[in-house]
């Protein structure tokens, strides 16, 4: 799945990945399951994520055609909500 079209679970996994690599931490897939049974690693649900990606990423953010489009000088992503369209760029950014 590219990451332009990643979503759910899968999205919020690959956001923990990256977390966990910027962090000098390995991430585990049994840690992410049970702690996102316990509400943790929603990233595309963490309103106060948002704020730290715009500003560490430089990101715009706009709704355009009834989707949210979040740019900046390097790459684009689109989603059906903000944080969604964020993620992804943080992702793509990242590769």
């Amino acid at each position: 799945m590219k990451n332009t079209e990643v979503e759910g679970q899968n999205l919020d996994y690959e956001m923990y990945q990256y977390a966990c690599k910027v962090s000098g931490k390995s991430p585990s897939q049994t840690e992410f399951e049970q702690g996102y049974q316990q509400g943790q690693f929603q990233f595309q649900k963490d309103k106060q994520l948002l704020l730290d990606l715009l500003e560490t990423y430089k990101i715009n953010v706009q709704f355009l055609a009834e989707e949210w489009l979040a740019s900046n000088t390097k790459a684009s992503a689109w989603g059906d909500t903000p944080l969604v369209a964020v993620c992804r760029l943080v992702l793509i950014l990242n590769r």
